[in-house]
């Protein structure tokens, strides 16, 4: 798969939403396919001569197979927003890594997303490539607290 551009989407594939992401100037892309997720970031390029797509944007695209939405809901608000005696995780334990519908899944909680206190979470899928950074061999992204529950990210998920 190749970066997607949010105005020509491939057959099959819609926008279900955009939001402001964590960071000014910074969008959130929720894309939709019949078997994938993709969480689309577009930001200004700092750099004159580097773009992904026209309008000087870079674009930073992290995909999930769809059957995984259900997955990192339950991860999110069962697991690790709750404590162990809520029936969350076990005390010390920041992450669930799984295999769902085939692919290597990870969601680690951290203190410290965009800036010092700042809570959320890293999604990762270890079993696609950036298609940014090609020394990367894995896909993440950063998604906070606040974009959760105040940014509807979270409803946005469970609508899926």
């Amino acid at each position: 798969m190749t970066i997607f551009y949010t105005d020509n989407l491939p057959d099959g594939y819609s926008v279900v939403t955009d939001m402001d992401y964590i960071y000014p100037k910074q969008k959130l892309f929720v894309v939709v396919g019949s078997s994938e997720l993709v969480l689309i970031v577009k930001k200004p390029s700092p750099y004159p001569d580097e773009e992904d797509e026209p309008g000087g944007l870079l674009v930073h695209q992290t995909e999930f197979p769809r059957a995984a939405v259900h997955w990192i809901v339950d991860v999110v608000e069962n697991r690790l927003w709750k404590s162990e005696a809520e029936g969350g995780l076990p005390s010390r334990q920041n992450f669930v890594d799984e295999d769902v519908a085939g692919e290597n899944l990870k969601i680690r909680r951290s203190m410290n997303v965009s800036g010092p206190s700042e809570k959320g979470f890293f999604f990762i899928n270890f079993s696609r490539p950036d298609r940014r950074i090609v020394s990367a061999e894995y896909q993440e992204i950063q998604i906070t607290d606040t974009l959760l529950r105040e940014g509807g990210l979270l409803d946005v998920l469970k609508s899926l």
